[in-house]
């Protein structure tokens, strides 16, 4: 009689647990879900704890509106002073001082002083203001700002460009 060996049979197949998931495309989806709720997760922590994040003072480092711009004397008689770095002109009309915002009151752009015209003038969209600041001709739909302008105790003119004033505000030194 013959014996027939039984022989055992080792599947290492991935259908029967030869590695620790099946690979279908249910588990692929569920897992690149989870991978995407965990990395949205670690983003919006990282953003709250991180450096620079929730904890961290939101501080504007920007100079004080309100500034020193000289003595009278330093600015001659019947001048227009461009102070870029500020965005004003410093108006002198005999004795009288204004300050006038250099920004446009149609888009914002830089307005420029003509000394031939004696106007100031928008370069990019053509707005045109009288030397006072009024507006005359373009699309700009209001004159410029004008802006607070005080004799210090120290003999300096100081502007303040978080004070809009009228139009007719002048300091007469």
């Amino acid at each position: 009689m013959e014996t027939k060996e039984k022989t055992e049979c080792h599947h290492t197949s991935e259908t029967e647990g030869g590695i620790w998931f099946n690979f279908s495309r249910r588990n692929f989806l569920t897992l690149a879900g989870w991978g995407l709720f965990f990395a949205t997760l670690a983003g919006y922590l990282s953003q709250i704890l991180g450096y620079k994040g929730f904890f961290y003072p939101k501080v504007l480092f920007e100079p004080s509106p309100r500034f020193t711009v000289g003595e009278p004397k330093s600015f001659p008689e019947n001048s227009v002073t461009t102070l870029k770095s500020r965005k004003i002109f410093i108006v002198r009309d005999g004795n009288s001082f204004k300050a006038i915002s250099v920004v446009c009151q149609h888009l914002g752009c830089a307005v420029e002083f003509s000394k031939e015209k004696n106007i100031f003038e928008c370069p990019c969209h053509g707005s045109k203001y009288y030397r006072n600041g009024v507006n005359f001709a373009g699309p700009a739909p209001r004159p410029l700002n004008h802006f607070d302008v005080v004799l210090a105790d120290n003999g300096k003119l100081v502007v303040d460009t978080s004070k809009v004033v009228p139009l007719a505000t002048e300091l007469v030194v």
